[in-house]
C-alpha cells in the first residue's frame, strides 16, 4: 500500500513539473512571436514608407524637429514649446546650416537638416530593429519565473505591488509627465533623521541642488559608453548650459569626444567609498556640483539606510564635506531610487529587474525639472555601438549596453518612447532629446 502511494505522489509531481515546462515554453514562445512581430512590423513600415516616396517619407521628421515635437504635445502647450524649439539647437543649427549652403560654406557634420539618402535609412532600419529585438529580449529573459525565484534575485527585497502598464501605447508627453508625477528627485537635507539627531545635519549643503526656479535652456547627460570613442561629439556637448557625467568617467584626453564642461556628477557609492577611485582628492570630484547616491533595502527608513549601507558611502561622504566645503556636494534620499524604479516597472507589462535604476536615469529625473530639454548621450546605442563598455578604458562587456544588474532592457526602451528627436539624431549622430517638465507644461 505504501509502495502505491509513493508512485501516485511521483506521477502527480511530474504531471506538475510536466505542466509547469510545459507553460514556461509557451510563455517563451508567446514573447519569441512577439519579439519577431515586432522586428517584422518595424522593417514592414520602413518598407512601406520607402517604397512609395523614394525613402524620403519615412524621415520627413528629420524635416522639422519643431513639427514632429508639436505632434507628440497637447494644443494648450504648442505655442510655448514653438518659442522654445525655435531658440533650441536644432532649430539654430538649421538656421545656420541653410546660410552656409548660401555662402557655399561647408556644412557641419552633424547637421540635423540633410535629407537621408536611401542607404542610410536602411542602416539605420536595421540597426534599429536589432536593438529593439535585443532590448526585448532582455527584459523578456530578466522576467523569467526561474530568476525571479533563484538565489540573489532580489537582493533589495522589493515587493512591488503597484500596476504595470504598457509605455509604447503612451505618447511622451504622458511619459515625461508621468514621471514627474512620481516624485521629484529628493536629496538629504539638514532636518532628515537620523542625520538631525546625530548632529550631522550642518554636514550637508545648505542651498539645493538647483533653486526652484532655476530653468537651463539645454542640458546634457553624457554617459560613459564605449560608442563615445571616436563619436566627435566634444563641441556639441559642451554647447549646453549643464553637462551632467557619471563616476570617474575622465575628460581630459577624450575631450573632441565627450568635451570638457562638466557642472554636475552622479557617483555611485562605490566610487565614493572605495580608495581606487581616490574621491577624497581627485580634482573631479572638486568644484562642480556633486550627487553621492547609494542605494536602501526597497522599503528601509533612512535610519535603516545609514546602519546598513549597501557601501559605506557616509565615512567618505562627510570627510569630502569637510575638506572641501565649498564643493555643493550632496546625498541622494535613496527612497528617490526606488520610487524611480517603481515608475519604470509600472509601465512595464513584465517584470523588470529588481536592482535600482542606473545613474544615468537618475540624471535625466535629476534635470527635467530644470531644463527646457535633455539631450542624452550614447543611452540609446548610435551605429557606433560596440562591446567595449567604457570609452576611457578597453574592457569588451555587452551586458554594459543591455543591462546586468539595472533594469537598463527597460529604461532603455522607455527613453525610446520619450524621445522627439528624428532617428537619424538618435542613431547616426548618438543621441536622444527629452522635453523637461516646463516645456511640456506638466501638472503636480
Amino acid at each position: 500500500m505504501r509502495a502505491i502511494a509513493w508512485s501516485v505522489w511521483v506521477f502527480i509531481n511530474f504531471v506538475f513539473l510536466g505542466m509547469c515546462g510545459f507553460f514556461y515554453i509557451l510563455c517563451s514562445q508567446y514573447w519569441g512571436y512577439v519579439e519577431r512581430r515586432h522586428a517584422f512590423m518595424d522593417a514592414y513600415t520602413n518598407k512601406k514608407s520607402n517604397i512609395g516616396q523614394h525613402h524620403i517619407q519615412y524621415y520627413t521628421e528629420a524635416e522639422n524637429h519643431l513639427d514632429h515635437a508639436k505632434k507628440l504635445l497637447d494644443s494648450p502647450i504648442k505655442d510655448d514649446l514653438a518659442r522654445k524649439a525655435r531658440a533650441s539647437p536644432l532649430a539654430r543649427d538649421r538656421h545656420e546650416n541653410s546660410e552656409d549652403k548660401k555662402k557655399g560654406a561647408k556644412t557641419s557634420l552633424t547637421t540635423h537638416t540633410e535629407r537621408p539618402n536611401s542607404k542610410l535609412m536602411e542602416k539605420i532600419s536595421k540597426h534599429k530593429s536589432h536593438l529593439m529585438i535585443q532590448l526585448r529580449r532582455v527584459l523578456h529573459d530578466e522576467s523569467s519565473v526561474f530568476k525571479a525565484r533563484g538565489e540573489g534575485s532580489n537582493p533589495y527585497n522589493v515587493e512591488y505591488l503597484g500596476p504595470r502598464g504598457s509605455y509604447d501605447k503612451k505618447t511622451a508627453r504622458e511619459l515625461v509627465c508621468a514621471l514627474k508625477k512620481s516624485g521629484i528627485v529628493r536629496t538629504v537635507v539638514k532636518d532628515d533623521e537620523p542625520f538631525k539627531s546625530m548632529d550631522l545635519g550642518d554636514s550637508f549643503p545648505q542651498q539645493p541642488l538647483f533653486g526652484d526656479d532655476q530653468i537651463y535652456e539645454s542640458c546634457a547627460v553624457v554617459s560613459s559608453a564605449g560608442s563615445l570613442h571616436g563619436s566627435d561629439l566634444g563641441r556639441t556637448i559642451d554647447d549646453h548650459d549643464v553637462v551632467l557625467r557619471f563616476n570617474h568617467a575622465p575628460t581630459e584626453g577624450y575631450e573632441a569626444d565627450v568635451g570638457q564642461k562638466t557642472t554636475i556628477r552622479v557617483v555611485n557609492s562605490q566610487v565614493v567609498s572605495k580608495p581606487e577611485y581616490n574621491f577624497l582628492d581627485s580634482p573631479l570630484y572638486k568644484d562642480i556640483k556633486i550627487v553621492a547616491w547609494d542605494p536602501s533595502k526597497y522599503n528601509h527608513t533612512m535610519d535603516q539606510w545609514y546602519k546598513n549601507p549597501d557601501h559605506d558611502i557616509f565615512t567618505s561622504y562627510f570627510k569630502h564635506r569637510s575638506l572641501n566645503p565649498d564643493t555643493p556636494s550632496f546625498l541622494l534620499n535613496p527612497s528617490s531610487l526606488w520610487d524611480l524604479w517603481d515608475y519604470i516597472q509600472a509601465l512595464m507589462p513584465l517584470r523588470v529587474r529588481r536592482n535600482p535604476p542606473s545613474s544615468g536615469f537618475l540624471g535625466l529625473a535629476l534635470l527635467l525639472p530644470h531644463c527646457t530639454h535633455v539631450d542624452m548621450f550614447e543611452f540609446i546605442p548610435s551605429f557606433r555601438m560596440t562591446k567595449r563598455c567604457h570609452y576611457y578604458d578597453h574592457v569588451d562587456d555587452m551586458s554594459c549596453t543591455f543591462g546586468v544588474w539595472h533594469p537598463l532592457s527597460a529604461e532603455k526602451l522607455l527613453l525610446l518612447s520619450m524621445n522627439i528627436a528624428n532617428q537619424t539624431t538618435v542613431f547616426r549622430d548618438g543621441y536622444i532629446r527629452i522635453p523637461g517638465y516646463q516645456t511640456l507644461g506638466c501638472s503636480d
